[in-house]
């Protein structure tokens, strides 16, 4: 049990990937269609809603290897290394996601959309750890208060 409690976590980061690698393993047109899809559907530039499902999804691998990663150490605050893994690891996936790009007919890939993909993944550990010191500081205000 104390097993399944630690690793849970892991499903989230693995169903992220799974999902950035469907979406990057589809063909140039189709891809396009469904951003074009999507731009109709919020009424925004194609070319933004490309950029934001970027932003969108290696901010979500960022927060959840965080989560995975804090919660195979649950200290009390995120370490400098719970903080750097779950950077690194996505600045590596999303290299590897822009190559494998380059093999999918009708794509390409892009060194700005990497750096964009690093930076989303910062803004997602951030986000892990606003949210979390935010829960840590209201639950220990509750829990002391009676």
């Amino acid at each position: 049990m104390y097993y399944i409690k630690r690793y849970w976590r892991i499903i989230f980061p693995i169903f992220f990937i799974c999902l950035s690698w469907a979406l990057s393993a589809t063909e140039g047109s189709q891809s396009q269609a469904d951003s074009s899809w999507w731009a109709t559907f919020f009424g925004l530039s194609n070319a933004f809603t490309r950029k934001l499902a970027h932003i969108f999804l290696f901010g979500a691998i960022a927060y959840s290897i965080t989560s995975f990663v804090k919660g195979l150490n649950p200290s009390i605050f995120p370490t400098h290394s719970q903080i750097i893994y779950p950077i690194v690891l996505t600045a590596v996936y999303a290299a590897i996601d822009e190559v494998h790009q380059i093999t999918v007919a009708g794509r390409n890939g892009q060194v700005g959309d990497v750096f964009l993909d690093v930076i989303a993944g910062i803004g997602g550990v951030l986000v892990y750890i606003a949210i979390f010191c935010f829960w840590r500081r209201w639950r220990l205000r509750h829990l002391y208060k009676a």
